[in-house]
């Protein structure tokens, strides 16, 4: 199962880097966030608009643009409403007022840090689920074991990560066993409070018996002993490393560079 996954993810000239060359770029992108951060245009940090049109981007080119439709899907509404609240509240110390309808006023200290905030969340949001979506937990923990890292490291990074979606599973399969008994799970705030309990209960007795089934089923599997660690199946590179690496690196090169010339000018 995990072998055709991995085989066909490969297929993807961008989706199959090797991780370590992703976590490259995402740190790459991230030093693009900065140095977008460190620009603005009329008193405003424009260039972070801009760079966040760079995460379809990414998506599309990795086979993945309808993921990143849910994400925003997800990001949107909270993005929003950090924006508004930032515009709205905000004033600054030398407020200039740039629109006003009754008793709402926006200032550009307010759209200033509203556009900040909220872009910067999408991108950073953006890069690293785009790094674990189209990578995967299981490609990582293994490219980084195979490049030094200790197994037993590797195992806690992987095995956290699957944690949340196993707990999630669990957590919706027990709601539906609640409800099979009559406990309401759904309504206002106070019913949800209610059937908090009577899920979390159990949740947590499940997490604790699969502790110890893990643990029976490393030391079955000599997790423990001291020697040399094979793995099942190596991540392999694609070939197109060096190309992504060189094609970030001049992008990034360029962007300190404009910067430079930006701020000293």
């Amino acid at each position: 199962m995990y072998r055709e996954k991995l085989m066909e993810t490969n297929r993807n000239a961008v989706a199959g880097l090797y991780p370590i060359t992703k976590l490259y770029i995402l740190c790459m992108y991230i030093v693009w966030i900065i140095l977008a951060n460190l620009i603005n245009i009329r008193e405003l940090p424009l260039l972070t608009i801009l760079l966040s049109f760079c995460i379809p981007v990414f998506f599309a080119i990795s086979g993945a643009f309808k993921t990143y439709v849910e994400f925003m899907k997800h990001a949107f509404i909270l993005v929003l409403f950090i924006f508004v609240v930032q515009a709205f509240i905000i004033k600054g110390s030398d407020p200039v007022l740039l629109w006003q309808w009754k008793f709402l006023h926006i200032y550009l200290a307010g759209l200033d840090k509203g556009i900040t905030l909220s872009f910067n969340i999408l991108n950073f949001a953006g890069i690293f689920f785009w790094f674990f979506n189209t990578t995967g937990y299981q490609r990582i923990s293994t490219a980084f074991q195979q490049n030094g890292l200790n197994h037993k490291v590797a195992y806690i990074f992987l095995s956290t990560f699957n944690m949340i979606d196993i707990l999630g599973q669990n957590a919706g399969k027990i709601m539906d066993a609640q409800r099979a008994r009559g406990v309401e799970t759904e309504g206002n705030v106070f019913v949800r409070m209610k059937a908090f309990i009577p899920v979390i209960v159990p949740l947590v007795v499940n997490a604790l018996l699969e502790v110890s089934e893990r643990t029976m089923t490393l030391e079955s599997k000599a997790f423990s002993v001291k020697c040399k660690k094979t793995i099942m199946i190596p991540v392999c590179k694609n070939g197109h490393e060096t190309k992504a690496l060189v094609i970030m690196g001049l992008i990034t090169v360029i962007l300190i560079g404009g910067t430079v010339v930006w701020l000293t000018r």
